[in-house]
């Protein structure tokens, strides 16, 4: 009897934490965001200077993020770029020098999402990182939370609707700030930019 007990605590527990795909949460009728879809771009600021652009649809379930930025460090000039894909729990960071991408699960929003409004999962995930929430600010006529991280890289976040419009980092000694300067909602984006090109393949 013993035995059965402790398996069936473990059966949900191994189901939980199945990696999701975008789809198989969007039939479940759950969302990462309460906005369906979204395009943002940012422009970066501070210690460095660079744009990013981020599109999502299926209630942020399926995204892309790209972002090139140029700093200095310790008197060397770097460029860093990012190009991701999400696809439900499914993260591919695709490098574009060698066609390769790497794979990792992120599960924070998918399981919190059948008890929980996005809004609360974004609350939820906040507080886990140790943010602490202050006055709202607005930002693009938007109310926004404002959270702020003390002694970590992240500094600051603002949060509209779980969506991030703005950023402050820390790299070194260096402050960074990616700041949204158009929210554009509803916006339909083509199915190849969530797509991982054929070409590429998966670091290993």
């Amino acid at each position: 009897m013993k035995q059965i007990i402790i398996l069936s605590l473990l059966v949900p527990s191994i189901v939980f934490s199945q990696a999701q795909t975008a789809e198989e949460l969007r039939v479940k009728d759950l969302k990462k965001y309460s906005i369906q879809n979204a395009e943002i771009i940012y422009e970066i600021s501070g210690d460095a200077e660079g744009e990013e652009f981020m599109v999502f649809k299926d209630y942020g379930w399926t995204s892309l993020r790209q972002q090139t930025m140029t700093f200095e460090l310790y008197g060397i000039t770097s460029t860093q770029s990012v190009y991701e894909i999400t696809n439900g729990d499914f993260i591919y960071r695709l490098n574009p020098e060698d066609s390769t991408y790497a794979t990792r699960k992120d599960y924070k929003w998918s399981q919190q999402a059948s008890y929980k409004t996005p809004d609360q999962v974004s609350e939820a995930i906040l507080f886990s990182m140790g943010g602490e929430q202050q006055e709202n600010r607005t930002l693009l006529d938007k109310d926004c939370q404002v959270w702020t991280f003390e002694g970590k890289a992240l500094q600051e976040l603002w949060v509209w609707n779980g969506l991030v419009v703005k950023r402050k980092t820390k790299l070194g000694d260096r402050n960074i700030e990616t700041t949204a300067t158009a929210v554009k909602l509803d916006a339909v984006a083509k199915s190849e930019l969530f797509s991982i090109p054929p070409y590429y393949s998966e670091k290993q």
